[in-house]
């Protein structure tokens, strides 16, 4: 990440624990707050996000345990509409047992949103009279067996997760789901800095709401994965999987898939202060609200540069190809994002960023493109 010559974040001595407060402010000017697809659609507006965090952090030995809570407040200044409140609570534990044994938990509870012409409301923003509210909760385990010096080692994770959007129409409530998966993960070292890995993971997705006439989109998903995770260098480290993906629809009239899945991700770290990183994946994605499901794949380049010891830039591209299979639509994507950071005292960053963002359809309605302009102010202590 090359930030190690960044400031750390300062807590105050609680005794057991210490408490770590920061404070993140952005102001920025947003010309497609809706993604609308026309000049006539559009909205444009000057923004601002205050986000305070409170994190009580207690470290003994090599084992954490964290609490924490996060506010997010959004305004446009040109559009009350969009105006947004989040909550987010997290906890998380990491526990080495011993040099064998380790654990690593966490819970977590937002009460976020999605914005007006994002996730289900795609092409349709404006028709929405306030940002799209969910409740998302998600617990995390995992387990891990094997000295990290071993030969072998055996990772059991198991994750689940809720989401209830806050709107409760028959069409919105169909979107509230759960899912619960199993992976186990098992590595064997081949070399000083390289394991071969073999993954499988079992996903069970249900749908809490079925519409009258409609057919359940409750599904097992099924993932088979080899692959390596390696650090051939000091300059280089990365990881490849590849497999197999199954997904079985309880309903017979939908269609599933069963096909060809994969994720990678290089870090390459040719110069002491430059960093690039690549990334890959394809998979199957629940859907948003059209067809069964979504066909993603996509690919990004990241570039970071440590110029001096408080300033660094970073710059970086992404595509991406949404099939939504089952419907006949499909999306591409891209998006260009670049940024300065500087750190202007030990306690204080500063963070200036632009972001483009496309989608090109084959339903029209859906196409759109955005300028993002902001600059952000961390504050720490």
């Amino acid at each position: 990440m090359c930030t190690s010559s960044f400031a750390q974040e300062v807590g105050i001595d609680l005794g057991a624990f210490e408490l770590v407060p920061t404070l993140t402010t952005t102001v920025g000017f947003n010309d497609n707050v809706t993604q609308s697809r026309g000049n006539e659609q559009e909205i444009d507006s000057w923004f601002s996000v205050v986000t305070p965090r409170f994190t009580l952090v207690n470290n003994f030995g090599l084992n954490s345990l964290r609490f924490g809570y996060q506010l997010s407040r959004g305004d446009y200044f040109s559009s009350s509409a969009d105006d947004y409140t989040d909550h987010l609570i997290f906890a998380s534990l990491d526990y080495e047992l011993n040099s064998r044994h380790r654990i690593k938990s966490s819970i977590d509870f937002e009460d976020g949103h999605d914005g007006r012409g994002t996730a289900f409301s795609r092409g349709a923003g404006t028709e929405l009279s306030e940002p799209d509210e969910y409740k998302e909760s998600e617990v995390d385990f995992t387990y891990s067996y094997g000295a990290l010096s071993a030969q072998a080692r055996f990772d059991l994770n198991l994750n689940y997760r809720d989401l209830d959007y806050k709107i409760d129409t028959d069409e919105y409530k169909a979107r509230d789901r759960s899912k619960s998966t199993v992976v186990g993960t098992f590595y064997y070292n081949v070399g000083a800095a390289t394991d071969l890995l073999f993954e499988t993971s079992l996903t069970d997705v249900e749908y809490s709401f079925l519409p009258d006439g409609s057919a359940t989109r409750d599904s097992l998903e099924t993932n088979y994965l080899v692959g390596a995770q390696w650090q051939s260098t000091a300059s280089t480290s990365g990881y490849a999987k590849i497999g197999y993906q199954d997904k079985d629809f309880d309903a017979a009239s939908r269609n599933g898939f069963s096909g060809t899945t994969w994720q990678a991700g290089i870090v390459w770290e040719p110069l002491e202060r430059a960093t690039f990183i690549l990334d890959s994946q394809n998979e199957a994605r629940e859907t948003n609200g059209d067809g069964d499901f979504i066909r993603r794949k996509d690919l990004s380049l990241q570039w970071r540069h440590e110029w001096l010891q408080r300033l660094r830039t970073q710059a970086g591209v992404a595509f991406g190809t949404d099939d939504y299979e089952g419907s006949g639509r499909s999306d591409d994507i891209q998006e260009i994002n670049m940024a300065v950071i500087y750190e202007f005292r030990r306690w204080l960053t500063f963070n200036l960023g632009y972001t483009y963002s496309e989608r090109d359809s084959n339903r029209d309605v859906i196409d759109y493109d955005q300028n993002i302009y902001r600059l952000t102010a961390k504050v720490t202590l």
